[in-house]
């Protein structure tokens, strides 16, 4: 353990680590779905590849900080299996879940930051069977490979999104298709509410509705990425505020001169609306800052101040995804790779 967190602080850079691959996966498909197992974010990135999980038929859930949380395809005779992996080490570990008949399951998160411990928690959320909105949250910690005895009950509302958080600063935080969602203060294990960023605010001029959301962090700090309709190059970067009161807009970029300045790249039409994402926004220090997105089958990467174009990663999908699971339709979830060597 002592080796791996030394490992980690020779790699961070002022605190933080930087990612250096996106793993990619799309809807609920349990297989890679392009021929590309990851976009590297760094010329001389070895891609992790995930061949050493023993069950082929897996989803990625979550990264954070190295560790991957996913759990297994499964039937209606069989209950959901959890793992936690470390692409670096190829190392791997089954997760059992709290034994609770209380209500249902709703989503397993995982925090971990190992510049300040080489152990991680898993976070188990349940809604309780009961009229008035109440959820069950249990904890899992590493250090000594078992779940907390007692268990957080507590009201939410239905829009949060459980099961699209991210761990930043100690804390975790839940997405929401609402105007609040909440917040969990692992150490003190305390939940708190936060805002979400209302419907088309900041909204380029034009725009109508917005398109897409992306939600993550970089650094220690929280992003919200907003694309908007009708189809433009236009799209905004927002940020929370250190004290959880607002968003603000941290970055407003026009890619569409850019784009047209690349005739090879095959722009989405309005007739077949493809649309583009924001993948994934990747903070530095010292060097250039960096958003990924997604335009009709190509991963796209710009410097974020500028809006100067890095690299072009051409995503051909693999042929047992291509027609049950078109871009257009479902959505790309994307996964973080940081190198670690923490122990799972």
């Amino acid at each position: 353990l002592q080796f791996s967190h030394s490992h980690s602080l020779h790699h961070q850079n002022r605190g933080f680590l930087t990612p250096s691959a996106l793993f990619l996966g799309i809807g609920n498909y349990y297989r890679p779905p392009f021929e590309l197992p990851a976009l590297p974010l760094t010329p001389d990135t070895r891609l992790p590849v995930l061949d050493f999980i023993v069950d082929p038929h897996f989803k990625i859930l979550q990264s954070c900080n190295g560790l991957l949380l996913g759990h297994f395809y499964y039937n209606i005779n069989e209950r959901l299996r959890y793992f936690i992996c470390n692409p670096t080490t190829r190392k791997f570990k089954m997760i059992s879940l709290p034994v609770s008949q209380l209500g249902s399951l709703r989503a397993v998160n995982l925090a971990f930051d190992p510049m300040k411990s080489p152990h991680y928690n898993i976070i188990c959320v349940r809604k309780l069977p009961s009229p008035n909105r109440r959820f069950g949250l249990y904890i899992y910690s590493s250090k000594s490979d078992e779940w907390d005895s007692s268990w957080i009950s507590f009201r939410a509302n239905e829009y949060i999104r459980f099961d699209h958080g991210v761990f930043c600063n100690g804390v975790f935080h839940w997405n929401s298709n609402g105007r609040k969602s909440l917040r969990f203060d692992l150490e003190n294990k305390v939940l708190k509410k936060m805002p979400m960023l209302a419907p088309m605010f900041q909204a380029p001029q034009g725009s109508e509705d917005e398109d897409s959301r992306y939600f993550g962090e970089s650094r220690g700090h929280l992003h919200l990425g907003v694309t908007y309709m009708p189809l433009c190059f236009k799209f905004n970067i927002f940020e929370m505020a250190a004290d959880y009161s607002h968003w603000f807009l941290k970055y407003c970029l026009n890619l569409d001169d850019t784009m047209k300045a690349f005739p090879d790249l095959r722009l989405p039409v309005v007739d077949i609306y493809y649309g583009f994402h924001v993948l994934s926004v990747i903070r530095s220090e010292g060097e250039e800052s960096k958003v990924v997105i997604l335009v009709d089958y190509k991963a796209i990467c710009y410097e974020l101040k500028n809006g100067v174009l890095l690299n072009v990663y051409e995503l051909k999908q693999c042929p047992e995804t291509l027609n049950r699971c078109p871009l257009n339709y479902i959505g790309i979830q994307v996964y973080q790779y940081f190198e670690t060597l923490s122990c799972v």
